[in-house]
């Protein structure tokens, strides 16, 4: 089992990388992060359980996603596809994945506070670099994030993510 969370932490470097290079990751790279993530999950809980946070994580970005949608439409008077123009289709299926392999609580907290660190993350990028493309690599940001919660699971200091230890403990060491 440590060996699939070390070429998992590989294959969220990877991510990042030709994320926050390209702006793309290569679609290949998504279902070897999903069996590094959601093959863990589903056996090592209740099937019950699994299917369920897997459909209230996919819902919750569903929902999201529709209400997106709904506020552009509403913003420009007519239909705009926003994959590609305001979200990639690869952050989509990213996040996707994500959803097959964290319990609803650590996707939760794991989504939540991922995007609230994307703004000051992208801030320092595009001071650090400022001919970077002015658009966020959010599946970048949120690799590196997941990477670093990946690699303190493997040191002890976290719950697995597929548990809700994390996000459950996560005000009592704050």
């Amino acid at each position: 089992m440590v060996a699939i969370k070390i070429l998992t932490v590989l294959l969220l470097g990877v991510i990042a990388w030709e994320d926050l290079r390209h702006r793309a990751i290569h679609w290949s790279l998504l279902p070897g992060l999903f069996l590094c993530l959601a093959v863990p999950a589903f056996l090592g809980r209740p099937r019950g359980a699994w299917y369920a946070d897997t459909g209230f994580n996919l819902a919750f970005l569903a929902v999201q996603f529709t209400v997106a949608v709904g506020l552009v439409m509403l913003r420009h008077r007519r239909w705009e596809n926003p994959v590609d123009r305001w979200v990639g289709l690869g952050d989509l299926l990213f996040l996707a994945v994500l959803a097959t392999g964290l319990s609803r609580w650590s996707f939760l907290v794991f989504y939540l506070s991922g995007l609230v660190l994307c703004i000051p993350a992208y801030l320092l990028l595009v001071r650090w670099a400022p001919r970077t493309v002015r658009s966020v690599p959010l599946a970048g940001f949120l690799a590196i994030y997941l990477g670093i919660w990946m690699l303190a699971h493997l040191s002890g200091h976290v719950d697995a993510l597929y548990h809700d230890g994390i996000a459950t403990n996560l005000p009592a060491h704050g």
